[in-house]
Parts: C-alpha cells; structure tokens; sequence
C-alpha cells in the first residue's frame, strides 16, 4: 500500500468519529432542550408524556456534519503529512 495513503485515512477515521460524537451531542442536546429524556439503550428522545420525540434538525445535521468531516479529514492527513515529513 502506499505510504501516502495513511495520512488520507486516518483523517477519514478521525473525522467519522468526530461525526459521530457530534452527532450524538446534537441529538442528546435537542433531546433535553425539549424537556424529554435521552434513551441510550434505543437511541431514542422520549418526552414526559410517553412520545417519541423526532428532531427538526435532520437538514442542518447533514450540511454540519460534511463541513465537519472535511474539515478534520483535511486538518489531520493534513497534520500527519508535516509531522512525519511525506511528500505526496
């Protein structure tokens, strides 16, 4: 495989994970702020009268996490390249 790959998937690792947390922070956050309760087990807002709460932030979600995700994949590979010193 080629050694100027690596930088280019870690950064791609990296950057799923940092969707992934933030996706997980944003969906827990509107949970609360709609005074429901975030249900770990099922991924699930339930609010206090027993319904299932569905989030209006699926839109800006999505452009958020593709600014994000290339913008750390970039950053990291990016970081990777200068720290260990490989030319593309």
């Amino acid at each position: 495989m080629n050694r100027t790959l690596f930088p280019t998937l870690i950064g791609v690792f990296t950057s799923l994970f940092a969707i992934w947390s933030l996706h997980t922070f944003l969906m827990v956050d509107d949970c609360l702020d709609q005074g429901g309760s975030f249900d770990y087990a099922t991924a699930k807002c339930l609010l206090e009268n027993g319904q299932v709460y569905e989030s209006n932030l699926a839109t800006m979600a999505l452009v958020l996490y593709f600014v994000v995700g290339f913008g750390v994949s970039f950053i990291v590979s990016s970081v990777i390249r200068k720290f260990f010193k490989i030319k593309q």
